[in-house]
């Protein structure tokens, strides 16, 4: 399949354009500072990261090619903290921001619109079916700056970027699009009868009784191979472990046994075939065989974090973090049949995606308050 790189749907003005690429340029690492592999065989490399104001981050990035990347976050954000927190006990801060979204091709990159939500929100969630077919989600912000507001969806389509209706989600985590439609997954907004996993069909939106309250992950294998993780209410509204494969006509529980009944959620699936499926939490990595769940270790001392990634050889790539460290992370490799430690960075990484038809790997997050962007081969 040949891609071909699209335009952006909205450019800079030419001075302010001149200006970001100035700045853009001055803040590119040009090393990876203390990022250095442990047992590496995939070299990592920093890369330029698109051009932000203020405080910012990048979220989620996807790829239709080598010269089709999106990557998607925040900018310009800010907190605070009510100044009554230290009368009824400690608060969260509260924190606003503008979206970011941006396409390239890791050399250079250009500004995107998002139609319905100039300003006050994020993008969380990217995927690309093609070159000229992508989605975005993410938050509005919330007008008291806590927790996620009112979903936003956008998708490039016929050559432009437009808004689409959004699911019934608090909080919109995941996507996974292919040429019948999407899926999307989130928080459900229960007081008005949402579910947690959404399947865009025929222009609207079908909620999926998978059991969830909150689903942190979805992804498609084949129309009926779809697996969803996250977290299920217990009577008190608790969440725990859980996770759902969809068989064409129904959804199925499929938490690993190991994870039954106890609290936290998973926050990444990946199935490579009916036979080789990967669920990560906090508590580890877990592998259904097609039988069963198995739990191979992690490296020493790291925890998962994120997403996981196919990397396009038999194995995965997952984002993690030391235990109990304040900051940074690490990029874990499933290969030869054990997870191994394959780079450890300072930033703070979110997102990963493959090249599709190549083993090259994207990863996004942000450092120091500024986007972040590696790549490797």
């Amino acid at each position: 399949m040949t891609f071909t790189k699209r335009r952006a749907a909205r450019a800079l003005p030419a001075g302010l354009a001149a200006a970001a690429m100035t700045a853009a340029l001055a803040a590119v690492p040009t090393t990876a500072h203390a990022d250095t592999p442990a047992q590496a065989d995939t070299s990592w490399t920093v890369r330029k990261a698109p051009f932000t104001l203020g405080t910012s981050g990048l979220n989620a990035v996807t790829a239709a090619g080598y010269g089709a990347v999106w990557a998607g976050g925040y900018q310009w954000q800010n907190s605070y903290v009510p100044p009554y927190c230290g009368e009824i006990g400690p608060c969260s801060p509260r924190y606003y921001q503008n979206p970011v979204l941006q396409g390239g091709d890791g050399a250079s990159w250009s500004w995107i619109g998002t139609p319905g939500m100039t300003g006050a929100g994020q993008i969380t969630a990217l995927d690309a079916v093609s070159a000229t077919d992508v989605w975005a989600a993410g938050p509005h912000d919330r007008s008291d700056g806590g927790g996620c507001g009112t979903p936003y969806l956008a998708r490039l389509s016929g050559g432009a970027w437009e808004e689409l209706s959004a699911p019934l989600l608090t909080c919109f985590y995941a996507l996974d699009a292919d040429g019948a439609g999407a899926w999307a997954a989130g928080y459900a907004d229960r007081a008005h009868g949402g579910s947690a996993v959404y399947r865009w069909t025929g222009g609207i939106w079908r909620p999926q009784d998978t059991g969830a309250v909150e689903v942190r992950a979805i992804r498609q294998r084949t129309p009926d191979d779809v697996w969803a993780v996250g977290a299920e209410p217990d009577l008190y509204g608790e969440g725990r472990f859980y996770a759902a494969r969809f068989d064409g006509s129904a959804w199925h529980d499929m938490t690993p046994p190991q994870l039954a009944g106890r609290y936290g959620r998973l926050t990444g699936v990946l199935p490579l075939g009916a036979d080789d499926v990967w669920a990560v939490s906090d508590a580890g990595a877990h592998h259904w065989d097609g039988s069963a769940w198995q739990s191979p270790p992690a490296p020493v001392g790291v925890r998962f974090t994120g997403p996981l990634e196919d990397d396009g050889a038999g194995g995965a790539w997952a984002i993690g973090a030391r235990r109990n460290a304040p900051e940074g992370s690490v990029l874990l490799h499933y290969t030869g049949g054990a997870w191994r430690t394959e780079l450890e960075t300072t930033a703070v990484v979110k997102g990963l995606a493959r090249v599709p038809g190549t083993r090259t790997m994207w990863a996004v997050g942000a450092l120091a308050g500024k986007p972040y962007v590696l790549s490797a081969s």
